[in-house]
């Protein structure tokens, strides 16, 4: 008598679950248009699902938040030079300009949809509200502990999606020095 094992059994039932559902069907093909609407739709259902219940853990760009970190950091110079709280506090009058700011990199996250995600703190800002760490994007290379100061277009309230939402974010940084 020949045995079949737990994972040929599985197979063979998914097999021929997907045949008896393929003849039951009426055949007709999704649009692609259809597809990526499922597909967007499972996403974020997926991803409510698996955050469901969970409180208040932090999600995105909340977990993304690095500690308060003791430092003081000499304001850039310049017309549109901020300081970290001050674009937490103007970030929405600020939305759309272009503006620098000095700080410390905290954290360094390369090639995420296709940019790098640098975290900067120059002391001020409050970690209770959450205003301390700005988060910036760049083409350009930094090194964790590096003090830069970087100039790029300020966005207030963005939404990457999936629970990735910023109170403003620098976007397209160059590195000034």
């Amino acid at each position: 008598m020949k045995l079949i094992s737990p994972r040929n059994a599985f197979f063979t039932a998914a097999l021929g679950l997907t045949f008896f559902l393929a003849a039951c069907g009426d055949n007709q093909q999704p649009t692609a248009q259809q597809t990526a609407e499922d597909e967007r739709r499972s996403f974020t259902q997926a991803m409510e699902e698996a955050h469901a219940g969970m409180g208040d853990i932090p999600m995105g760009s909340d977990k993304a938040v690095v500690p308060f970190a003791e430092l003081e950091v000499a304001k850039a110079t310049g017309d549109n030079a901020y300081t970290v709280s001050e674009l937490f506090a103007q970030g929405e009058g600020l939305s759309g300009q272009t503006v620098r700011v000095k700080a410390q990199v905290v954290k360094y996250s390369p090639a995420i949809m296709n940019r790098n995600f640098i975290h900067l703190q120059d002391g001020t800002g409050s970690e209770t509200q959450r205003t301390h760490n700005l988060v910036a994007t760049s083409q350009e290379a930094v090194e964790v502990g590096e003090i830069v100061t970087l100039e790029g277009v300020l966005a207030a309230n963005k939404d990457f999606g999936a629970g990735y939402t910023y109170q403003v974010i620098l976007e397209d940084v160059t590195v000034i020095e």
